[in-house]
């Protein structure tokens, strides 16, 4: 079977998997699974070019441009791992129309303020939580060719949420406090999207037992995947976003 080509570098070569090990069900679910994620990858392919080109606009300094090519960099790798993660487990990725993907760039019509929104709440909001699902997925994930591919997924995570902060930092160094504090929604928002995405929500310190097989391949359960993606929240988005001004009413 063809191997899918991944652009730069992983730290170590995808390991095969032996689909006769898994159940249907798992195998199943775990196309569902990893189909949406690539999806979501994909989304933050378009999502950072977008947000490049307008700092770029903005006038922002070559380190930051530097580190939001990167993150293209890192965004359209993460798409061939998981299109890797789908190949080994005999699917493909789907195509999804152009006008059926997620808007989240673009909309606002000021420049600045969309970017700081992408940066913001997009990016210092959204990776870190993606962060925190990563690493409980893959801690509890004890297939090789999974476990390598939530690596690989995570150890961009959580620079990705640092640039968003660090850039989002320059972008609105004159801004107002009403200003900053007006962004406080679009972080809301992504917020409940990205707890949508695992299920949720759901009710508080609701307990299910993992089911074993799911487990072993970092399938978390809505319950599980929601309290990761909250304790991200709390530890690594609450305290940056404060830092810049961005706070909830009071």
């Amino acid at each position: 079977m063809p191997r899918h080509p991944l652009p730069g570098a992983p730290r170590v070569p995808p390991p095969d998997l032996d689909r006769l090990s898994l159940s249907a069900d798992t195998v199943a679910k775990l196309v569902v699974s990893w189909s949406a994620l690539c999806e979501d990858e994909r989304d933050s392919v378009i999502a950072a070019t977008l947000v490049a080109g307008d700092l770029a606009r903005l006038g922002a300094p070559p380190s930051i441009l530097a580190a939001a090519a990167r993150v293209i960099e890192d965004e359209a790798r993460h798409v061939a791992v998981c299109a890797t993660v789908l190949e080994r487990l005999g699917a493909v990725a789907a195509e999804v129309p152009a006008e059926d993907r997620r808007r989240n760039v673009g909309d606002e019509p000021s420049i600045e303020r969309r970017t700081a929104l992408a940066l913001v709440a997009g990016m210092g909001v959204g990776e870190p939580m993606s962060a925190g699902w990563f690493a409980a997925a893959r801690q509890a994930c004890r297939q090789p060719l999974l476990h390598w591919a939530l690596t690989e997924l995570l150890r961009d995570e959580a620079r990705h949420g640092a640039f968003g902060i660090d850039a989002g930092r320059w972008l609105i160094r004159d801004w107002t406090e009403v200003q900053r504090r007006a962004l406080w929604p679009g972080c809301v928002v992504e917020m409940e999207y990205f707890e949508r995405r695992l299920g949720g929500p759901v009710t508080a310190n609701e307990a299910i037992a993992p089911d074993p097989e799911e487990w072993a391949v970092g399938l978390l359960s809505p319950e599980q995947g929601c309290a990761a993606a909250i304790r991200a929240v709390e530890r690594w988005v609450l305290p940056p976003l404060a830092q810049l001004g961005v706070l909830a009413p009071t």
